[in-house]
């Protein structure tokens, strides 16, 4: 059940969202955004006192709060379904919007501390499936997980941008097992 703010609260964020991908970072306005949403700029400043941390708050809805990791019991499975929702979130109109607007707003030092923020809480994601594959003693000894995933990422982000086509199933099953063979245990490869 929702409680009775997070209607508004959601609301609030996905205009701050279409707000940023119409007018960009600079440009921004909480009066714009309160207009957008319905609401007084009152109320987004009761929640949020500066722009930085509305647009921060919007952008994380976009990542970070909408992925939880998975836990299918192995390394291969928990990346695939990593895979299967990053792709969709990068795929989506918002996850677009997000790309376009950190590349776009690069230079703006003050949304350079929103991206560095983003891109913290982005790399934390996977540290509970890498401390599950760790256990279950999937892992070479010494690999790096965090590369695993920013790779992964990385393969989506060309395969989505760049190549301009969608990530199927049988792209991400072979972009997986390539990337396993290097990170697996030897007595884990098959």
């Amino acid at each position: 059940m929702l409680v009775r703010g997070e209607p508004v609260v959601r609301g609030i964020l996905e205009a701050t969202l279409e707000e940023l991908a119409s007018v960009g970072y600079g440009a921004l306005r909480i009066e714009d955004v309160a207009a957008r949403a319905g609401v007084n700029k009152t109320t987004i400043y009761r929640r949020w006192p500066t722009k930085q941390e509305l647009v921060a708050a919007a952008l994380r809805s976009v990542t970070a709060e909408r992925i939880t990791p998975p836990g299918t019991g192995s390394l291969r499975g928990d990346l695939l379904e990593t895979g299967r929702h990053m792709a969709e979130v990068m795929g989506s109109a918002e996850g677009q919007a997000l790309r376009r607007i950190l590349i776009a707003e690069e230079r703006n030092p003050e949304f350079t501390d929103i991206a560095h923020q983003l891109r913290e809480s982005m790399d934390a994601l996977p540290l509970p499936v890498i401390e599950a594959a760790r256990a279950r003693g999937e892992f070479a000894p010494g690999f790096d997980g965090t590369l695993l995933f920013k790779t992964l990422a990385g393969a989506l982000q060309h395969r989505l941008f760049m190549e301009r086509q969608d990530v199927d199933e049988g792209f991400l099953v072979q972009m997986v097992d390539l990337l396993l063979l290097g990170a697996m245990a030897p007595d884990r490869r098959k």
